[in-house]
């Protein structure tokens, strides 16, 4: 009768567990088969990986390009503070225009609430209405002003 039994044992459930967490943990039990093997002194040793210096892609990165085109910048002084302002609006641009002159086109409009309150409570609608009106430039569509309702 021969046993299935194998000539080896397998090594404990510590030692597979460190193995299989990439630890390396000293044996608990004296056992020679599962001592470290010390290296010899002729073979040598590998202190470190070191990665091939060749890239593995046959495709290099370029340099990006020398030359960018300049954005241009345009330099203004507002008229009403002197104030030094750089943009990149052109002259032309809405905005710009009304810096330079230095007034906006204003146009006023009327919240729908603030008529209905005006036609309804007629004196004191009238206030209402001016509470609820917006002020904002024709040329550029800046807010300049804006009742407390809006």
């Amino acid at each position: 009768m021969t046993s299935n039994v194998p000539s080896e044992n397998p090594p404990t459930y510590d030692a597979a567990m460190s193995e299989a967490s990439g630890s390396v943990q000293p044996p608990t039990s004296v056992d020679k088969k599962h001592e470290p093997v010390k290296a010899a002194k002729d073979v040598p040793t590998v202190t470190a990986y070191q990665p091939d210096p060749r890239p593995s892609s046959p495709y290099h990165p370029t340099a990006p390009p020398t030359f960018t085109p300049a954005i241009p910048v345009y330099h203004y002084v507002n008229p009403g503070t002197g104030e030094h302002i750089a943009s990149l609006l052109p002259p032309d641009h809405p905005e710009m225009v009304c810096l330079q002159e230095g007034k906006h086109i204003a146009e006023t409009r009327y919240g729908l609430l603030g008529v209905l309150a005006a036609i309804l409570w007629f004196p004191l609608g009238i206030g209402l209405c001016l509470l609820d009106r917006k002020v904002r430039c024709r040329r550029c569509g800046m807010m300049i002003d804006e009742g407390l309702c809006g």
